[in-house]
């Protein structure tokens, strides 16, 4: 017998493990200065642009191709993002994002909608102005750095010697001065508004110079007003600012230049390890090419031995290969465009930043504080960018048989080869000594947590510290809790058969009134809320004629825009709930012993039940990570099951109850820690996605 097996090892970067990565402070100056208005929404598009990317990705069939520029040390984010070449005539969007003046046009035909578009990149939304991307403002800043790398060793074209060397460029009117001639030009009338690049940094930094005026008093602006959040000239300060706080914008502008470089520097340093981790992503599917063409060279040689009787086990054994290739292949898909994604928002964020701090005025630098600032915070949420699960699959051929039969000819063999480990950084024994129930995360490391069907709910740190403890009331019954990406959490209440809704300001309110007992909840990437509805208030009460369903409720609460009905997809007792990045329903079904995934509209997809070794017990607790992978908690077995995008197991988190004693909740936080919740009210915080 022959086994084909080969072996892939997560790459290890010191930059992408073990640490918690936050973008240094930037918030001394956050509430000064505006850019782009940013409601609460664009505020949290960057996980839900991740999100609806990822469900696109998901469905596609073939690895998409790699720009070269993501993966050159050297790139600047000199290239356009929608065509990945070389900018022509670009245009900035108000984000601050920049494309090439022919592909934004073509990108807003295709994607506008009553008069708006979605920037590429951010998805902040902008209007189309009447003449198209031609409305929008040139990217000088772009212009001004292709500029800098042509100055070298030009001659003035306005000294009379023709030997004095450059040292400047003026971008309005294309031409090359030197030192004496670049001053004398800006102090022209005609040209003192004009933009000097120059090779070498200034005094402070900047390589552009440039003058702006006040359009009333003629005045050069060299203030900025915080109350108006607008630049100003000295006479505007005197006659309608007088009572306002300002300050001189050239040391305002230096301050903000601090903060954005140190913020840049910090992304920056990350982009080595983003690429190199795009780099083991192309390399394994360059390996999974290989191992197709391996295994079918393997059974082609087999199926010639055995001539013409077993050519329909062949083609059989062909589509079992492709098919299994194909889920590695989309697996690839989805993790490698999620690297792409992050260097490219990365990239394109710090680029931004660069820009503005080596090229921008002084109130381009203070006007644009804020926007700059909100989308370097955007970009360190992309770090890390977590793992790859691998799989061997092999082609097993038998011992010996008498007939050609499909066992005889062989059978693919599929094994992970991706160990996935957690350390336990925080520990907690919520009052009660009951079963937690629940864990609905927010933010700064923190968690709610219920214990058994106790009405109070207990805020907890990483830490393992108890922050506060609220109760809902003395006939309030808790059995689950959810959370959105603003702090709100929402309660399903079994016994009073409704979900509550707890702000971030701990307010309490009905949400949705039932006519059954709730179960598990969770939130779809449109804001629904999908409910697990039981006609019995305990598994062990269901009969076989109860028609227990999923239901999702729209954002308000206010009706049901669908219902998955037992009978469609056969589950028993629906006992815990979550969606994932490409919209498939995750059932977990105590009665069963299964998780049923089904479509977004309730198809079903197939079950899990478990590994040859390690089969499902009681699943209970279920969530999904920002990657799409999925974590059941079995309570009977003492295991934590990760399965991949496509409900394939990856590999058990946790195996033994000496780490974790019946675990029944799991939950994952912003940062990438694993919140799990078992018997006797203990809570564990994990070290996992980091």
């Amino acid at each position: 017998m022959r086994l084909v097996e080969l072996e892939y090892n997560e790459m290890n970067s010191s930059k992408m493990a073990g640490e918690v990565i936050r973008l240094p402070s930037i918030s001394s100056f956050s509430n000064s200065l505006t850019g782009v208005p940013l409601s609460n929404s664009a505020k949290t598009r960057s996980s839900s642009t991740i999100t609806s990317k990822m469900a696109v990705i998901s469905e596609e069939s073939e690895t998409t191709r790699t720009p070269r520029a993501l993966l050159n040390e050297d790139s600047q984010f000199e290239w356009c993002g929608l065509c990945f070449d070389d900018y022509s005539d670009p245009k900035m969007l108000p984000c601050y994002h920049s494309y090439c003046s022919r592909c934004l046009n073509e990108y807003i035909d295709q994607t506008k909608d009553a008069g708006s578009f979605a920037c590429p990149l951010c998805k902040i939304r902008h209007a189309v102005p009447m003449d198209g991307a031609q409305g929008f403002k040139p990217n000088i800043y772009i212009n001004a750095l292709q500029a800098t790398k042509n100055i070298k060793n030009t001659i003035c074209e306005t000294c009379d010697d023709g030997k004095t060397l450059a040292e400047t460029y003026c971008l309005e009117c294309e031409q090359n001065f030197c030192t004496r001639c670049g001053t004398i030009h800006l102090k022209m009338k005609m040209s003192k508004s004009h933009h000097l690049v120059s090779e070498k940094p200034g005094e402070h930094g900047q390589k552009m110079t440039s003058r702006s005026y006040c359009g009333e008093h003629k005045q050069e602006i060299d203030i900025f007003c915080f109350k108006c959040r607008m630049p100003i000239c000295e006479n505007c300060r005197d006659q309608a600012h007088e009572q306002h706080n300002t300050q001189n914008i050239k040391e305002f502008a230096n301050e903000v230049k601090r903060e954005l470089t140190e913020s840049v520097d910090f992304l920056q340093s990350y982009l080595p390890s983003l690429k190199e981790r795009l780099r083991d992503v192309e390399n394994h599917d360059e390996a999974v090419l290989s191992i197709k063409r391996h295994l079918i060279d393997q059974i082609d040689a087999r199926s010639e031995k055995l001539h013409r009787e077993i050519e329909d086990l062949r083609e059989k054994f062909i589509t079992k290969i492709n098919s299994e290739i194909q889920i590695e292949e989309d697996r690839l898909v989805i993790f490698k465009n999620r690297v792409t994604e992050a260097i490219t928002f990365v990239s394109s964020q710090v680029a931004a930043a660069k820009h503005c701090i080596d090229f921008g005025s002084n109130q381009d630098i203070a006007v644009g504080k804020e926007t700059l600032q909100f989308h370097l915070q955007e970009a360190s949420k992309m770090l890390p960018v977590g793992f790859i699960p691998r799989f061997d699959i092999n082609f097993l051929e038998p011992q010996s048989a008498e007939t050609i039969t499909e066992d005889l000819f062989g059978k693919i063999s599929k094994l992970g080869s991706t160990t996935v480990t957690v350390t336990e950084v925080g520990h907690y024994k919520v009052p009660g000594r009951h079963l937690i129930r629940g864990i609905a995360p927010v933010s700064d490391g923190r968690a709610w947590v219920i214990c058994g069907f106790d009405p109070r709910l207990h805020l907890l740190n990483r830490l393992g510290s108890r922050l506060r403890t609220i109760k809902l009331g003395n006939d309030i019954d808790v059995d689950y809790v959810t959370s959105d990406e603003n702090d709100n959490v929402y309660i399903s209440c079994r016994k009073n058969r409704c979900i509550k809704l707890l702000n971030k300001d701990t307010r309490i309110r009905d949400m949705v009134v039932l006519n059954d007992f709730p179960r598990g909840i969770a939130l779809s990437q449109s804001g629904d809320l999908l409910i697990c509805l039981a006609k019995s208030s305990t598994y062990d009460k269901y009969r076989p004629t109860d028609k227990n369903v999923v239901v999702k409720y729209s954002k308000v609460g206010s009706k049901v825009v669908a219902e998955f009905e037992r009978a469609n997809i056969q589950m028993k007792y629906p006992r815990r709930i979550a969606e994932n990045l490409n919209g498939d329903i995750y059932v977990s079904d105590h009665k069963e012993g299964c998780v049923h995934i089904l479509t977004h509209d309730g198809k079903v997809k197939h079950r899990y039940t478990g590994t040859e070794s390690t089969k499902l017990g009681e699943p209970c607790g279920i969530t999904c990570d920002r990657y799409g992978h999925v974590i059941i908690a079995d309570y009977k077995s003492n295991c934590i099951h990760l399965l991949d995008q496509q409900g394939q197991f990856v590999s058990l988190l946790t195996r033994s109850d000496s780490v974790m004693k019946q675990p029944f909740s799991v939950a994952v936080d912003a940062d990438g820690y694993l919140w799990v919740g078992g018997s006797n009210g203990v809570v564990k915080i994990f070290r996992y996605l980091l």
